[in-house]
């Protein structure tokens, strides 16, 4: 269970037993991307058609729905679910889930029937929304109660944590460096397509460091870290965020930054993608790509090739990675790629 500096957020919330994972879903095709740009969606089609989907401003982290075009959304901070629309190539909102909550980027389940969000500013939760099998012309239109997963350190993570000298707590710094990038701050989750883990960024862990990300095990409500920075014992600050997983569940990759935490002069580093083997996060890291890239978004259709967002003369681009091979594609941030069957 938390620790306790972490459980103080946790009062009052609803608990959940460890869920069995979501229906698998085998690789699919790659279809539209949405991405944000200037506070509104966008959404690209394969043959490079961009159409605004969305007007106003306060949009941000689409997350489409498996097999469909149905997207959950942010907008002015909450999340919402609804579906693009081909017609009229516009984003038509159906239901709000939350209501004033420090919500991020939420994640399906590969069968679509359930939603998945990190909410808190402090140590956030993960919140699981059952949408049920309803049919596609119904998808978002049924009423969902959010429900919290009780989670716990794996036995071989606890035993580790129980060596490492635990972080104190401290106060924070009036205002974050401006060199960390602003993805430190994401609340993004992502589903594994095998349906078996949740990654979301300080969880269980964060009882031990100052900055981590963590996979919980849907099978038996564990969570594993897989990197951590700060407090026990870590030799360099930093942060992981924005988690996503290839299309055959077999590595995840997430955003990363660091900087060292003993040197006289301690350097920023780039930000950067790094990718690690789901079964062996912390002895199989790797960078993806080139420094300065970073929300990678792999294929549906499996592969190396992956969405990442970078600057481009000062700008935020999306572009697309295959091995040592960069093609720019969209000016705008915080993509993601349709998964169609």
């Amino acid at each position: 269970m938390r620790k306790l500096a972490v459980a103080l957020c946790l009062a009052g919330a609803a608990v959940l037993m460890p869920a069995a994972p979501a229906a698998a879903v085998v690789p699919g095709t790659p279809g539209d991307v949405a991405f944000i740009r200037g506070g509104n969606l966008f959404v690209a089609e394969p043959g490079g058609t961009v159409w605004q989907a969305t007007t106003g401003g306060g949009y941000e982290w689409p997350r489409w729905r498996s097999h469909s075009a149905d997207l959950a959304v942010l907008k002015d901070g909450n999340l919402w679910v609804g579906s693009y629309s081909t017609s009229d190539h516009a984003f038509h909102a159906t239901q709000q889930i939350t209501s004033g909550a420090v919500v991020g980027a939420a994640a399906w389940s590969p069968d679509g029937n359930r939603l998945a969000y990190a909410q808190g500013s402090f140590a956030p939760s993960v919140y699981i929304v059952d949408f049920g099998p309803v049919a596609p012309s119904a998808r978002g239109l049924t009423a969902a109660q959010p429900v919290r997963v009780d989670t716990r350190l794996s036995p071989q993570a606890q035993r580790i944590a129980d060596r490492l000298p635990k972080k104190t707590q401290r106060a924070a710094a009036a205002a974050a460096p401006t060199t960390w990038h602003a993805a430190r701050n994401s609340l993004a989750v992502a589903w594994s397509p095998d349906g078996r883990y949740i990654a979301y960024p300080n969880g269980e862990c964060f009882a031990v460091f100052d900055d981590c990300l963590g996979m919980i095990d849907l099978t038996t409500g564990n969570e594993v870290w897989v990197a951590a920075f700060g407090g026990g014992g870590a030799t360099e600050d930093g942060f992981a965020t924005i988690p996503a997983f290839t299309a055959d569940s077999t590595r995840i990759m997430w955003t990363q930054q660091t900087r060292p935490r003993y040197e006289a002069d301690p350097q920023i580093s780039y930000i950067k993608t790094m990718s690690a083997l789901v079964t062996d996060p912390f002895g199989s890291q790797s960078q993806v790509g080139a420094a300065g890239e970073y929300s990678a978004v792999p294929s549906p259709a499996g592969g190396t090739t992956v969405l990442v967002t970078s600057g481009r003369s000062g700008v935020a681009w999306v572009a697309r990675r295959a091995g040592s091979t960069r093609t720019w594609l969209y000016q705008g941030y915080q993509h993601d790629w349709q998964s169609l069957p």
